[in-house]
C-alpha cells in the first residue's frame, strides 16, 4: 500500500482531521494528500451537505423565518417554505424538498393540518381571539411608544377590469340572430389589476399602487389615460398575472411605504398591519422591517373579513358597486 493511501485511511479514522500533520507524519506531498482525501474518501457528512438543496446554516435560517411566521399567528404552508427556500437558495427546490426538510428536522419542526372549527365554535371564539390579539398590540405600542400618525393598515384588492363594462348597443335583429355581432356582447378586455392601498391612523392616506397584468416591470401609455400627475400620485408597475409578488411587495415597502412615511416618523417607530400574504412575510421583508424601526402585526388567520379596516369599509363596497 502506498503511504499516500495508508494517510487517507489514517484521516478518516480521525474525528476532525489534520491533513498537515498527517502529511508529515506519512512524507507524503500535503496536496496531493488533500486532493485525494477529499475527493476520494470525503466525510458522508459532507457528501450529503453538497447534495442538500440548502446547507445547514441555511437551513436553520429557514426554522429561524418559520418560527418567526409562527410567533406572528401565521405557521406558513408547504408552498411558502418551499418558496422561502427558494428565496434563499435563488432557485425552487424540487416538488417534495419541503417535506424532506421537515422530516430532516422533525426533532423542531412538524407538518399537519391544523384542526379548524365548526361555525358556531368559531363565532363563540373569534371574540376572545380578537382581544387577545388587539392585547398583544396595545402592549406592542405602549412598549415602542408608537403614535397614531405612524399607525398605518395596508390592503390590497384585485379587480377585473372590462368585465362588467358592457354598454347598450342599437342593432337590427336579424344581423344579431345571425351571430355576427355577439363579438361586441362584451367590452374591453379582462385584465386582471391588483389596487394596493395604504391608509393611516390619523386619517391620512398613502399613494396607491397599481399593478396591471401585463410583461413584468413595464408600464403601457393606456394604463395612464384619465390620471392627472397634479392630481394624483400613483405608483405604476406590472406582473405577469397582475397580482403583487415577493419582488414587488419588497419594492412596495421600500420605494412608497419608507418613502412616504420616513419624514413623519423621523427617529420614531412605525407600525404596519398587514395580512398573511406570502410576499408580505418574506426574510427579506423583515428584516428590512426590524432594521428600519417598523413594527409588523398580521392579522389572524381567516378574520381580515371583520377586522381589516380597508376591506371593510372600502374594498368591500366598493367590489359591491
Amino acid at each position: 500500500m502506498l503511504p499516500v493511501d495508508e494517510a487517507i485511511i489514517f484521516l478518516n479514522s480521525q474525528e476532525v482531521p489534520q491533513v498537515s500533520e498527517v502529511a508529515r507524519k506519512f512524507n507524503v506531498n500535503r496536496s496531493t494528500l488533500y486532493y485525494k482525501f477529499h475527493r476520494q474518501s470525503g466525510s458522508k457528512h459532507q457528501a450529503a451537505q453538497q447534495k442538500q438543496f440548502l446547507s445547514t446554516r441555511q437551513e436553520k435560517t429557514l426554522i429561524k423565518h418559520i418560527n418567526r411566521l409562527c410567533e406572528r399567528g401565521f405557521p406558513p404552508t408547504l408552498c411558502m417554505v418551499a418558496n422561502i427556500a427558494g428565496q434563499i437558495a435563488r432557485k425552487q427546490p424540487g416538488k417534495n424538498w419541503t417535506s424532506r426538510f421537515v422530516k430532516r428536522w422533525s426533532a423542531e419542526l412538524d407538518s399537519k393540518y391544523l384542526n379548524t372549527l365548526d361555525v358556531s365554535r368559531h363565532k363563540a371564539e373569534s371574540v376572545s381571539a380578537f382581544m387577545q390579539y388587539f392585547e398583544v398590540v396595545s402592549k406592542k405600542i405602549e412598549q415602542y411608544g408608537i403614535q397614531p400618525k405612524n399607525m398605518y393598515n395596508m390592503d390590497e384588492k384585485g379587480f377585473l377590469i372590462g368585465y362588467l363594462t358592457k354598454s347598450k348597443r342599437v342593432f337590427t335583429k336579424a344581423l344579431f340572430e345571425s351571430g355576427k355581432l355577439l363579438g361586441a356582447a362584451q367590452d374591453g378586455s379582462r385584465k386582471w389589476v391588483t389596487v394596493v392601498a395604504t391608509i393611516c391612523a390619523d386619517g391620512t392616506s398613502l399613494s396607491p399602487g397599481l399593478i396591471y397584468e401585463g410583461q413584468p416591470n413595464t408600464i403601457q401609455d393606456t394604463w395612464l389615460e384619465g390620471v392627472n400627475e397634479e392630481e394624483h400620485l400613483a405608483f405604476l408597475t406590472s406582473s405577469a398575472n397582475g397580482w403583487t409578488n415577493d419582488e414587488l411587495g419588497f419594492d412596495w415597502l421600500v420605494n412608497l411605504f419608507d418613502r412616504e412615511t420616513r419624514s413623519k416618523a423621523k427617529r420614531d417607530w412605525r407600525l404596519l398591519f398587514l395580512d398573511g400574504h406570502g410576499s408580505h412575510l418574506t426574510i427579506q421583508f423583515l428584516d428590512w422591517c426590524q432594521a428600519n424601526k417598523i413594527l409588523v402585526a398580521v392579522y389572524p388567520p381567516h378574520s381580515t373579513h371583520r377586522l381589516q379596516p380597508l376591506d371593510v369599509s372600502l374594498f368591500a363596497p366598493l367590489t359591491t358597486f
